[in-house]
Formats: C-alpha cells, sequence, structure tokens
C-alpha cells in the first residue's frame, strides 16, 4: 500500500541509525514504560536508561517498539516488560516472520503479546493492566507500522512531520458528548480479555527512502509538548541523533514531567 507519505528508496540496502531515551518523568514514582530496541528492553525494576542507548545497522528486518503500562502500582511495569519479552522471543525465531505477509505476522504477534499480558494480569488480580505499543517494522524497501493504544509514531519528511499511528480512544464521542475535565480512555490495548473483545491494532505499510526520520514515543511526550515543539527539534540539524532524544525528554519535563517518557528516533542513512 503507497501511503504518500513514503516513497521509492535508493539503496538495495538501506541503512538506519537510531537512538532511545527512557526516563520516569518528575511525578511518577514508578516508571512503567518499556521499549524493544535492538532486542533490548528494561527489566521490571524501576530504572531509566542513565545515558541515551544508540544503534546503528541495516534496515532489513528491524523492529522498534514503544509500551506505555497502565494499571496503577508495579502491574504497568509488568504489562510493559510482558510484552516487550514476548516481541523479543517473536523476532528472534525467524520462522514467525512471514516474508509475503507482513501485516499477517504483526497481528499475530499482538495476538501473543495481548494473551501474555491479560494472562499475568489474571494471575496478578489484577482487571485493569494494560499497555500500550507503537511500533515500526522494516523488510526490503517497506516499513510497517502497527499500534494499539495512544502512543505514537510520527514520520519527518523534507521537514514536515505528520502522525502516521492511529489514537485508540473516546476523544471523538467526548467531544460529541461535551464530555471534558478527563483525559480520553483507551479503547484498544494490549491486556484485554481475548474472549470479550479482539483487539485491532492499526497497521500501515508504505516505502520509504533515505532521509526519512521517525518517532515512536509515550504519551509521556506529547501530552507535555506540542507537536511544532517536536517538529523543531526534530528538524534542528545541529542536533545528533541523542541529543535530539535528550532535548525531546528534557521539553518533556519542562513542560511538567507528569508521566514517563519514552523516546525512539530512527533516521533512514
Amino acid at each position: 500500500m503507497d501511503m504518500g507519505w513514503l516513497k521509492n528508496i535508493t539503496s538495495p540496502k538501506p541503512m538506519f541509525k537510531a537512538a532511545c531515551g527512557c526516563h520516569k518523568g518528575i511525578r511518577r514514582e514508578n516508571n512503567e514504560d518499556n521499549f524493544l530496541f535492538g532486542g533490548r528492553f528494561l527489566p521490571i525494576e524501576d530504572q531509566d536508561i542513565p545515558n541515551v542507548w544508540t544503534l546503528e545497522g541495516q534496515t532489513e528486518g528491524g523492529f522498534f517498539a514503544v509500551f506505555d503500562g497502565m494499571g496503577g502500582g508495579d502491574y504497568g511495569e509488568v504489562a510493559s516488560n510482558t510484552a516487550a519479552s514476548v516481541a523479543r522471543e517473536f523476532f528472534d525465531n525467524a520462522e514467525n516472520v512471514h516474508p509475503y505477509d507482513i501485516t499477517l505476522s504483526l497481528e499475530k504477534l499482538c495476538r501473543k503479546m495481548n494473551e501474555a499480558v491479560f494472562r499475568n494480569g489474571y494471575n496478578l488480580g489484577s482487571y485493569q493492566m494494560g499497555t500500550t505499543v507503537v511500533s515500526l517494522f522494516f523488510h526490503k524497501e517497506y516499513v510497517w507500522l502497527c499500534n494499539l493504544g495512544d502512543s505514537r509514531g510520527y514520520i519527518l519528511d523534507r521537514g514536515q512531520m505528520a502522525q502516521i499511528s492511529k489514537d485508540h480512544n473516546d476523544e471523538a464521542n467526548m467531544k460529541v458528548n461535551g464530555i471534558t475535565g478527563r483525559k480520553p480512555h483507551l479503547t484498544q490495548y494490549l491486556g484485554i480479555d481475548p474472549e470479550e473483545i479482539s483487539i485491532e491494532p492499526y497497521i500501515i505499510s508504505g516505502k520509504f527512502t533515505k532521509g526519512t526520520r521517525f518517532l515512536l514515543c509515550s504519551d509521556g511526550l506529547t501530552d507535555m509538548v506540542s507537536e511544532n515543539a517536536i517538529k523543531d527539534i526534530l528538524n534542528n540539524e545541529s542536533y545528533d541523533l541523542q541529543e535530539c532524544v535528550s532535548k525531546l525528554i528534557d521539553a518533556a519535563i519542562s513542560g511538567g514531567g507528569k508521566d514517563n517518557i519514552t523516546i525512539m528516533v530512527i533516521d533512514i542513512e
């Protein structure tokens, strides 16, 4: 599917450079965010990345994901950690990825993550434990975005930034009914009882080109920093990738730092 915001690539072996940062913010006692970055993710223990991590290599088979846990106490950490662990195990086995139907493979991954998060929540006696996910998977000259919840994915192309993920929440219903004073509730996430509700991940794909920049982030960034301010930081050519992620984290903290903050920036070289 040609989404318009992606174009033909110029190299048969595209490369990427990426950076990832995770910070618990200044209001929360626990860090319930997690990620999958080069096969690495955070243990359940409350901790941030002490420095911004970087990674580079061929895009082929690359999977990047941000998870924003919810449920209170330690359960959000368990949810996001569970999803990250399942995703790593999934991609460690090449047979799980169908080379001619990546969408089907990502749907399968989402079901596996959802069932694992729900099962762990059930075992802990929690019916509110869950996590969002926003991810990118690269195969040949294509990239797939897959998300559930309100963690977001953006593309930056020739200075213009656009959201390419879908917010799964009841914001539209709130506007129709004049509901104010609360944050929109999630309508899709990982950890839903699979016997009660079917998860419906939002998945799109398209070709990409050299010079494209992608951003994956939890709402600890987007709730604290405007999209215009995010775009300005991403467009600042004086920042390398590590500085770019650090500046975004600093902006989220300066904006209030009310939530955990996870940010991933991926450049197509």
